[in-house]
This record gives C-alpha cells, sequence and structure tokens, in this order.
C-alpha cells in the first residue's frame, strides 16, 4: 500500500490542509501582538468550550488553538512557524502520523498538538527517542506552553516518585517513551501492592492519619505524541517493556558460568555443535553432548538453575553469536546491549534466561543475578491504551501498513518546506571491507581538501572503530560517534557541518540533532553523507541519507557495497553477481547500478516482511494472554464492538 492510499485512507478534514493553515494564518493575524495575559485568556476560552464538548481538531479550535501558539512561539523565542510545520501540527491534531522529512522542524511542530490536546485537561505525553532529547524538548518548549497558561514537566531518569507524579499532574510532560511505559509497570505494581494488603492493615493507616490510598505516578493515558514514532511503535515493538528486581549482586551459580565458559572453549564447530547459516540459534551435537558431562563434575551441583549442558550452550552462543561492539559494549564493568537494527546503546536492557550473565563471564566481568521480571507489557498494548495517538517520523514510508493494522493509525506526508538540492552519487562497489575502508577514507580526504563536510554513517561500533583506525594510519582529522546520546555527542554531530569535517558514526548516533552548514561548507557542495554499507532495513539508509541537504542546502550522498556487507548474507546470490562483476578486468568507475539496486532494495523489503511478521506473531501472542483486556486501539484489532 503506498502513502498515496494512505493519505487517501486519512479523516476527510486532511484532505485539504491548505485551508486549514490558513485559517490559521487569518487568526494570528487578528490577535498579532496581544500581550500575553490577553493570550492565556483566549487560552482559557479554548480550554473551557473543549471541556464542554467541542473537539480538539474541530475548525475553529484548530484556528486559534494554532494561531496562539503560533504568536506564543513568536513572542519567546522569536520564530514563526513556517506551513509545513503548521501542516504537521494538523495532522498530528487529528489524531494521524505526519511523515516530516529530516531537517524540516519537528520540535517546534509538536507544540501546537500537545497545546490542543492537552485543552481537556487530561495530560499529554510527549515522548521522545531519548532522556537527552526530551530534556532538550522541554527545555525549547516549556516557556511556550507556560506563556499560554499551561504546565509543562520532564521526566528525568534520576527523578524519585515524588517528582515523577508532580511531572505527571503538568499539562504536558516529556520524557523517552520507554518512561511512560515503566511507570505505568510502577503504578500496576503499586496498585497490586495496595490491593493485597490487608484491610486491618489499611484502617490502621487512616487511624493514624496517614495516606489512605497509593499515590500513582500516572493520572491516566489520554494522549500520546511521539517523535520517530516508527521507531517507537515498529523498530522497538518486539522488545516488551520488562521491570525487573534488581540484580547486581553477585550471581550464586557464578562459577558454574565461568566453567562453562572452560568448557565451551574446549569444544569443536561441526563436531560438537552446529550454528545455523541464519545464525538464528545454535545446536549442540551428541558428541558435544558427551564431551560436555564427560569433561566435569557440575551435571549435579546444588548452585545450577538449569542443566549443566544448557550453560555450555549459553557459553558457546556468547562466544560464537555474540559479537562485542557489534552485539553489545563493555562500559564502567557492566555489559550494555546495542540495538543492532538502529545503533543505539541501552542501559535498561538485559539479555534473559542465563544469556546476559554468559556474556559477562566471556568478559571477565562480575556476573550479576538474573533480573526477576516484576511486570511486563508490550510497546503496542501499552501505546494501544492510549485514546488518542499520533506522531511525527522522517520515514514512514514502508511501515504505514502495520502502523494502520496495528494502531489504526493514518500516515499523511508533509512536502518540502522548499525544494530538496541533494545529489546522489553513483555506488562505488568494492571486493572486501578492508580494500572499502580505504576508498572511503580516499573520499573522505578529497572531500576535506575542498573543505567539503563529510558524514559516514556505520553498521555498527565495530565497524565505525575499524574505520576510525584506518582515518588514524592515513592521518585524517574526524570526530568518531558512537556511544550513548548526550549533550556531547549532540554538539559534535552539530559540529559535522564545518567546514573541511569528518564525523564517523553509528547510523542513528546523534538523531534529532540539525547539523548546520557554514558558509564555506555550503560554497564546496554541502554535506556529503556516506553510507558505509546498506541496512538490512531500508528506513535506516533513508534516515541517514536525510542529513544531507536539509532545507535546500546542497549536499550529497554515495552508497558503499561489498559481497562480505552483512546484508548479503541472507542473499548470497546477490554477494554472488557483485563478485562476478567485480572480477578482472575490473572497471572501478562508480556507477549507478539499477540492477543491483533493484536487487538490495528486494532483499530490503523481504527482510522488513519478515520483521512486520515477527511482530505481528507477538501482538497476537499478547493479546491471546491478555483476553480481558481491552483498550481503545486493540479493541478493533480484536474485532470487539464497542
Amino acid at each position: 500500500m503506498t502513502l498515496l492510499r494512505h493519505h487517501l485512507q486519512a479523516p476527510a478534514a486532511l484532505r485539504n490542509l491548505p485551508s486549514q493553515v490558513a485559517a490559521i494564518r487569518d487568526a494570528q493575524r487578528a490577535i498579532r501582538g496581544c500581550d500575553p495575559q490577553t493570550l492565556r485568556a483566549h487560552t482559557s476560552q479554548l480550554r473551557t468550550f473543549v471541556q464542554q464538548g467541542a473537539t480538539v481538531a474541530s475548525p475553529k479550535v484548530l484556528a486559534l488553538g494554532g494561531a496562539i501558539v503560533c504568536e506564543a512561539v513568536d513572542q519567546v523565542l522569536g520564530k514563526s512557524l513556517y506551513d509545513v510545520q503548521l501542516i504537521a501540527g494538523i495532522i498530528l491534531a487529528h489524531g494521524a502520523v505526519a511523515e516530516m522529512q529530516t531537517g524540516e522542524g519537528k520540535t517546534l511542530s509538536g507544540v501546537m498538538p500537545a497545546v490542543l490536546h492537552a485543552l481537556p485537561g487530561r495530560g499529554v505525553h510527549v515522548a521522545t527517542p531519548n532522556s537527552y532529547l526530551a530534556q532538550r524538548d522541554f527545555e525549547t518548549l516549556q516557556p511556550v506552553i507556560e506563556h499560554l497558561g499551561l504546565t509543562a514537566g520532564c521526566l528525568g531518569d534520576d527523578a524519585e516518585h515524588g517528582e515523577r507524579a508532580d511531572a505527571y499532574q503538568c499539562d504536558i510532560t516529556y520524557a523517552p517513551g520507554y518512561a511512560f511505559g515503566f511507570d505505568y509497570l510502577r503504578d500496576q505494581l503499586a496498585l497490586r501492592s495496595a490491593a493485597g494488603s490487608r484491610l486491618g492493615d489499611q484502617l490502621r493507616q487512616r487511624l493514624r492519619g496517614a495516606a489512605g490510598e497509593t499515590r500513582l505516578l500516572q493520572r491516566e493515558r489520554r494522549c500520546a505524541i511521539l517523535d520517530e514514532i516508527d521507531h517507537v511503535l515498529i523498530d522497538d515493538a518486539i522488545s516488551p517493556l520488562i521491570l525487573s528486581a534488581a540484580g547486581d549482586r553477585e550471581a550464586p551459580d557464578a562459577a558454574i558460568h565461568r566453567a562453562a565458559k572452560q568448557i565451551a572453549a574446549t569444544l569443536v564447530p561441526a563436531t560438537h555443535f552446529t550454528i545455523p547459516e541464519d545464525r538464528g540459534g545454535l545446536e549442540l551435537r551428541p558428541a558435544g553432548i558427551d564431551a560436555i558431562y564427560r569433561e566435569s563434575t557440575l551435571a549435579n551441583d546444588p548452585r545450577l538453575r538449569r542443566a549443566w549442558h544448557e550453560y555450555v550452550h549459553l557459553a558457546i552462543r556468547a562466544t560464537h553469536q555474540f559479537q562485542r561492539d557489534v552485539h553489545y559494549i563493555v562500559s564502567a564493568g557492566k555489559i550494555r546491549i546495542i540495538d543492532t537494527s538502529t545503533g543505539r546503546i541501552f542501559d535498561d536492557r538485559t539479555w534473559n534466561d542465563g544469556q546476559h550473565q554468559a556474556i559477562e563471564a566471556k568478559e571477565g566481568l562480575r556476573i550479576t543475578s538474573e533480573q526477576t521480571a516484576l511486570a511486563r507489557i508490550t510497546r503496542q498494548r501499552f501505546f494501544g491504551m492510549y485514546e488518542v495517538l499520533c506522531g511525527m517520523t522522517g520515514t514512514a514510508t514502508g511501515c504505514a501498513d502495520e502502523l494502520q493494522e496495528f494502531y489504526r493509525l493514518s500516515v499523511v506526508p508533509v512536502p518540502l518546506r522548499v525544494p530538496s538540492r541533494r545529489q546522489t552519487l553513483p555506488t562505488i562497489r568494492c571486493r572486501t571491507a578492508e580494500e572499502k575502508r580505504q576508498r572511503i577514507a580516499d573520499e573522505a580526504r578529497q572531500c576535506q581538501q575542498r573543505l567539503q563536510p563529510v558524514l559516514i554513517g556505520t553498521h555498527s561500533i565495530a565497524d565505525s572503530q575499524q574505520l576510525a583506525e584506518r582515518f588514524e594510519q592515513q592521518g585524517l582529522r574526524f570526530a568518531l560517534l558512537n556511544g550513548k546520546q548526550d549533550a556531547d555527542e549532540a554538539e559534535l554531530i552539530a559540529a559535522a557541518g564545518r567546514a573541511g569535517a569528518i564525523t564517523i558514526a553509528t547510523n542513528l548516533a546523534g538523531r534529532g540533532t540539525d547539523i548546520h552548514l557554514d558558509p564555506e561548507a555550503a560554497a564546496a557542495g554541502g554535506l556529503h553523507v556516506i553510507v558505509s554499507q546498506h541496512h538490512a532495513i531500508d528506513r535506516v539508509d533513508r534516515q541517514l541519507v536525510g542529513r544531507a541537504a536539509r532545507q535546500g542546502d546542497p549536499g550529497s550522498v554515495r552508497f558503499y557495497c561489498a559481497p562480505d556487507d552483512p546484508i548479503f548474507r541472507q542473499a548470497p546470490w546477490i554477494a554472488r553477481w557483485l563478485e562476478r562483476r567485480l572480477a578482472p578486468p575490473r572497471d572501478d568507475t562508480p556507477r549507478s547500478d539499477s540492477r543491483l539496486a533493484q536487487m538490495i532494495a528486494k532483499q530490503q523489503s523481504i527482510n522488513q516482511r519478515k520483521q512486520a511478521c515477527q511482530r505481528r506473531e507477538l501482538f497476537q501472542r499478547d493479546l491471546a494472554t491478555q483476553k480481558l483486556i481491552v483498550t481503545p486501539r486493540t479493541r478493533n484489532a480484536q474485532g470487539i464492538e464497542k
């Protein structure tokens, strides 16, 4: 289903967006230059109108609401909202998804729908990809929101229970998406605990004057506005939110894991175990089982939590299927998991069923206890609890069907403010990853010599480090970004547009931070983006490509590929085709190869469908285990009538 078809399925009110923008502009002219008290009076009038039954997206509310937000942004920030930003805001006000290209101003686009959805007085949750972006957006927009007489709060990572509860009492609350889910689970645990307390305890508390009710964090789930909505609802859908008991103490079976590591090191692939081509599992062979039990006396150890050979199985997987700086990093003596689809590093995730402990043993770290899940929920079901769900992304193409199927969300494209000047240069094909690194270094040097800034996107932290080593050998000056996003990383990615800058980054490092060109960089051709290899999913490639030529700036992009790229492991026929093209006599001229592009696009589409099937199965399993829970957005998915 194309985006055009999704647009046609959108509410009728979204098919004439220019007229709605014009209505907002007319209303703003009528109030331009008014004092803050008048703006707050208009906000109060709108709130009363909505609480008496008017809908947030009704023409009158939308026109005046958009006008007072535009005026507040002008008075507080000294900025004017572009028409495309108003279009995105209108789409969100109607409860849909705005596909807004990178660099078009999502932060300011989100303030109008946040204010409008806050008018009923039941709270709005604005979810960002990470804590840094939540804090940044909150600090930017809080003065605008308060200028209108509304309140805004932000959930800091280290905020105490009382601080979090206070933030939820605000009209608009900013936080990373997972924080809202975990706080919901904490509330569920608190309610469960309160329900299980004895009647006498409750009576005793009341007689002593103590609070008779548990103070929950969240009021309700009325509206959620999701930044990078495809990442939250699609990419993260297969990773449920799990609230666990602390597992920082030494594991009782730590010695078992260390012994399993030693045994695993003696086993031989193909003889004792096999690894399927798709790397989706590992199988112990009979000879392996015999060797495991023959070489150890731990089979009946009382510290065992599982069969002895399962410990060894975990240790083999830790060695052969979990690669440092690809699947995880070691930081401050702890394993931190990398999302291989995005390159993000997570502090709040662990592998289950002993795999995390096996990797700790592999790295020689302190082996922590396995965490006990206290509560869990899938992101699909959690966000399905909101009455209104909407958001923005630059990469809805490819996942619009899923957004419609699982969440009943229409996707509406937002036009570019100015035509794109991006140039897509011919792909450079290399025989090996080693050759590719050298040719990327050569191109980066040429760009630096003419003062053109370069941003090089890599698939993993390991790839970025290998490329950085090559650049150091070549004497190239560069910045390396491959860790957790924070203010320092955002500052570095923002500097990637300076003349002659070279920046190596994992695909999504610094996402959400604008790259501004200085005059010399613009004159040299603008930001040049090098995609070091195609990602398994086309959307990730497009996120990186979108870094170049923002808002009418000049810019260019080039892809590199080699037969040993990870995307070709599940498509060896493409690797063989590429090898034949690279065989002597060889022509190294970069070329636009439509056949190669078609094959890669087809494989990315296959990967996307496979992942969609996994998410669909998870969704159905979740529904099967939660038959009694009916939410506004899962009602249709389950075929339940109101």
